[in-house]
């Protein structure tokens, strides 16, 4: 078992990558049966929602945005508390545990290793090469 931790430009990156590895799974808007003309096209199909399948060789944590705080306060605009100022960290962050096999090649770019990490697979990391 191998983990890791993977940063995307953003997250249109992460589901297009997700998607071509038949890593996910759509669930589409219901459409109206309308017989099309010959040589027409059909409607495009809506996503209604998205999700990570259910594999045998990897689990998923699809973060996305994470928020650290800046070093500054904000009051509250009713004036009563302050609470830290967050600031969005770059990139849509995703955790990948590898239960059979190694992370596919093509996402080893994608690797960082965080000094202080956010978020972690309960029960222990097993760090990836």
């Amino acid at each position: 078992m191998k983990d890791y931790r993977l940063k995307f430009s953003d997250e249109t990156a992460w589901w297009s990558v997700a998607d071509s590895f038949g890593w996910v799974e759509y669930e589409y808007e219901p459409q109206e049966e309308k017989v099309s003309e010959p040589g027409q096209e059909p409607p495009p199909k809506v996503v209604k929602r998205k999700w990570m399948s259910a594999t045998t060789n990897y689990d998923f944590d699809v973060i996305g945005t994470i928020f650290k705080p800046t070093g500054q306060t904000v009051t509250a605009p009713d004036g009563l508390f302050q609470y830290p100022e967050m600031a969005a960290v770059d990139g849509f962050h995703v955790n990948v545990r590898v239960r059979v096999g190694n992370l596919p090649d093509s996402l080893r770019q994608n690797i960082i290793r965080p000094s202080n990490p956010v978020r972690t697979f309960a029960g222990g990391w097993f760090e990836g090469e």
